[in-house]
Parts: structure tokens; C-alpha cells; sequence
């Protein structure tokens, strides 16, 4: 059986490569969204480089041509909206089968947050274009727990709140392998998945484990929404995530996230657990 044609867009990012290697353990080379040739030269292995600018149109319907199923995730970048629609709209006019949308777990139309809204809008145009679509709602990545370390590292202050509130995360080669699946699978089409692992955590929680494998106590972080922002700015956090890094721990304490089966249900397999994560991944201190 002819394996359909698939175009990774937002393939040279950190869940775009993942993403890469797992269809590439599937016997599956797609083609791959690329701005230069030579970002195209550092995938070539994987994917089938096909130059194309989001930021520029016309530029993309020789890149999409003959894609039947587009993987679409875009940077949290200002224009993010902008280069979402673009690859959407290209999608469809290039006939495109299947669309794969990687949204958030939180996303909601109207959120103050810029990249939540911008993710709640486009998880429900696709479901409207008249073509297959699945809708992946990743929490928060392991790789992104915490979200700065330098604190931790200096001060053995961990910038996280949410009081009460639990965390949910997941590791992104998690939702790689999902996604992969979602691709060349034909019984995810309609769906959105929220994903997570199976575990939660409060910011003790979290300060606890992490006081156990850096052998240190780790504290948290006391102190209003604005106190956290600039904390998270002066330890590393770049000056526009900040905000809506502040503002996550508000969406923390309403108890708005909790932990599905999804994930596992998809995998066959327990998802992997944030513990198992940090050991292997777990920083140099700077």
C-alpha cells in the first residue's frame, strides 16, 4: 500500500525533529517546511526538504503540492496567527487530505493570553475546512518544568506557584510519537486529544522532587503574579513568555489542569513519568 504524502511544517523545531525521528522509525520520510536550503541540509537525513516562507505565501504552494496529510505547528512568536493561517490556507488550497493541529491544552478563543487564543481559534477552523483533521492538546512539556533554572541553580528558589492548584506535563517525545501516529494512522481523524502523563504535581511537589536529585532544598517561590513575572524575567525567561508564564499558575489554582488517559491509551504504554524525564534531561548549572 502506497504510503500517503506528508508535510511536517515547524519540522526544525524541538518537537518538529522529534517528530521527524519517530516517522523515520516507521520506515516514513516526509517532506519538511524549511525557510533556507541549509536548514534544509540539517534534515535531509529525515525529510525531504521543501523551501517555503509562513511569513510570505506565495512562497508555499510548491511546498504544499501533493502534501495529502500536513502536520502544523508554529512558533509561540508574535505573527504566530499569522503563520498558522498561512499554512492552514495552503493546506487547503493545495488539496491536502488531512490536517494535524497541534494545539494547547488550554486553548480557549478569547483568552487574554496571545498563544492560547491563537491556539483555541485554529483548533476549531480546521475542524470546518470539509477535511480530515485531528486536534493534539499537549500540557505542559517536561521540557518546560521548571521554567527557568537558574534560580534553582543560584538561589535554590524554585519559580513556580499555583498554591494548591496541580500541574500536569508530558514528555514531548511523547506527543512526537502521538503525532506520528496521528499521521499515518487512520483512526485519530476527527479526534482531539488532550494529553498529559498520568502523574500530577503542586510546586512543593515539584520543589521536593527536585530537592531529591539535586541533593539540595529547593524552596518555592513567594509572592503576587506581577513579583513572579519579574522573578522569571531576571533569572532567564524571555521578557514576552513571561507574562503568560505568570499567568499559567493563575489557570494552576482553578484546577484547570487534571490528567487524561489519552496519551496512554494511544501509546499502549504508560506515558513517561516526570521523574524519568529530569534524570536523563536534568541540566548543567549556570
Amino acid at each position: 500500500m502506497k504510503q500517503p504524502s506528508i508535510l511536517v511544517v515547524g519540522a526544525t523545531g524541538r518537537l518538529g525533529l522529534r517528530l521527524l525521528h519517530k516517522l523515520a522509525a516507521t520506515g516514513v520520510k516526509p517532506r519538511a517546511l524549511v525557510r533556507t536550503q541549509e536548514k534544509g541540509g540539517l534534515i535531509a537525513a529525515l525529510a525531504t526538504p521543501v523551501v517555503g516562507d509562513l511569513r510570505s505565501p506565495e512562497t508555499l504552494s510548491d511546498a504544499f503540492r501533493e502534501s495529502e496529510r500536513v502536520f502544523i505547528l508554529a512558533p509561540p512568536v508574535p505573527d504566530m496567527e499569522t503563520l498558522e493561517r498561512n499554512a492552514i490556507e495552503a493546506a487547503v488550497s493545495a488539496g491536502s487530505k488531512r490536517i494535524v493541529y497541534l494545539s494547547n491544552f488550554a486553548a480557549t478563543e478569547g483568552d487574554e493570553d496571545y498563544f492560547v487564543h491563537v491556539h483555541g481559534l485554529h483548533q476549531r477552523l480546521v475542524t470546518t475546512l470539509g477535511i480530515d483533521w485531528t486536534v493534539l492538546r499537549p500540557t505542559r512539556y517536561m521540557s518546560s518544568v521548571p521554567f527557568v533554572w537558574r534560580s534553582i541553580f543560584r538561589q535554590s528558589l524554585l519559580l513556580e506557584a499555583g498554591g494548591s492548584g496541580a500541574m500536569t506535563c508530558i514528555d514531548p517525545d511523547d506527543v512526537a510519537t502521538i503525532a506520528a501516529k496521528t499521521l499515518i494512522q487512520d483512526s485519530h481523524v476527527g479526534q482531539t486529544y488532550k494529553l498529559t502523563s498520568d502523574e500530577t504535581y503542586t510546586a512543593t511537589d515539584l520543589a521536593a522532587l527536585l530537592s531529591r536529585i539535586l541533593e539540595r532544598k529547593i524552596t518555592v517561590f513567594q509572592g503576587d503574579t506581577d513579583a513572579l513575572r519579574d522573578a522569571l524575567i531576571a533569572n532567564g525567561a524571555k521578557g514576552e513568555h513571561a507574562p503568560a508564564m505568570a499567568r499559567y499558575f493563575a489557570k494552576v489554582a482553578t484546577g484547570l489542569y487534571t490528567t487524561t488517559d489519552t496519551a496512554a491509551n494511544i501509546l499502549g504504554r504508560p506515558p513517561h513519568t516526570y521523574a524519568e524525564w529530569i534524570e536523563r534531561n536534568i541540566p548543567v548549572a549556570s
